[in-house]
């Protein structure tokens, strides 16, 4: 089914509102919506992430980021009179089928996992082209991990948020949660239900303007397509925000949920913590790096940096942190240091 944006927002949680814009095409509806100041934020933030991205001259970015504001002044008030005289709303088949198809600006695309119905076949295609772990897998647990991965696929809502979209979006992205969770016996996160994919950067709203490539909120999870795909195509380099955004998920499932609680995973924690306040202490001190500046914010991000690192960065953490990779191997019952994982990733 295809949705207004508008529409869309009204069912994403209060606790974050995202929007996206390119910056160059046409702007959300949704923006309107928010009061002036709030919508030159939102022009702000994308400006200045685009200056800090490519580097250009900030005076030139500067007039315009003027130039543009007054241009949307102008357009707000042309969308508010045009929104009184009509309401347009768009609808798809949502089979699965018309996954690439392409229809008229805005758009956003709403696929209901249960009715994708991708096929054993097709499934395997993709992951064993595009999905490492997948790869290092027997034959047994690959099975395994296709029965969970349809599961799970199909107790999700996928929007994206573009024209267009690709099958592999809502297979990889739901085949990063199942990665996480494979040695889990609660592996399918029912508190987020719904997966918001955008081509690239997109703003986040609340508790303050950002630009943005994920984040959790809610009973939804938000991501980059662009980002998603380069966390998989750099496959050593401790940096996937897939595997970032899944990990915040499965956090907030079995600490903040009071429904469908993994206790073990809950229970066994406890050795991450201890080892982890060790470590978090440690990477704080000069030369110490394989974390990233981002990651000792504060202890949440070190977490969800430390399931990064424990699957793309196996071997260092094994033999820096060897505590720590022991507790996560134990928290999370997998162990990537061994072969056949550890090729597919070096």
């Amino acid at each position: 089914m295809i949705r207004s944006q508008a529409e869309i927002y009204k069912h994403i949680m209060p606790q974050d509102t995202t929007i996206f814009w390119d910056g160059y095409g046409q702007i959300p509806a949704i923006i309107d919506t928010l009061p002036l100041s709030q919508r030159q934020e939102v022009l702000e933030a994308i400006f200045r992430h685009r200056e800090e991205a490519s580097h250009t001259d900030p005076s030139g970015t500067y007039i315009f980021l003027v130039v543009f504001i007054i241009l949307f002044s102008i357009a707000a008030i042309y969308s508010n009179n045009k929104t009184k005289r009509s309401k347009h709303e768009n609808t798809g088949s949502g089979d699965g089928n018309d996954l690439l198809s392409s229809t008229t600006v805005p758009t956003v695309l709403v696929y209901s996992g249960s009715r994708l119905n991708f096929t054993d076949e097709l499934l395997a295609q993709v992951l064993a082209r595009r999905f490492p772990f997948y790869n290092s897998l027997n034959e047994a647990d690959q099975s395994k991990f296709i029965r969970r991965l349809k599961k799970f696929i199909a107790l999700k809502t996928f929007i994206i948020h573009d024209s267009s979209g690709f099958k592999e979006m809502p297979i990889l992205i739901s085949a990063t949660a199942v990665q996480i969770c494979f040695g889990l016996e609660k592996y399918l996160l029912p508190n987020f239900d719904t997966f918001n994919i955008y081509p690239c950067e997109f703003i986040g709203t609340y508790p303050s303007i950002r630009v943005l490539i994920g984040n959790v909120t809610g009973n939804t999870i938000n991501l980059s397509w662009k980002h998603f795909l380069e966390g998989f195509q750099a496959k050593s380099d401790g940096q996937n925000v897939g595997i970032h955004e899944m990990a915040h998920a499965l956090y907030y499932q079995a600490f903040v949920v009071e429904k469908n609680v993994d206790r073990e995973f809950r229970d066994t924690f406890t050795d991450f913590n201890s080892s982890g306040n060790k470590v978090y202490d440690m990477e704080k001190l000069p030369g110490w790096g394989l974390y990233s500046e981002y990651a000792i914010r504060d202890f949440q991000e070190f977490w969800a940096e430390s399931v990064e690192i424990f699957f793309e960065k196996p071997l260092q953490m094994k033999a820096l942190y060897p505590e720590l990779y022991a507790a996560m191997s134990d928290l999370l019952n997998q162990d990537p240091s061994t072969a056949p994982y550890s090729r597919y990733i070096a």
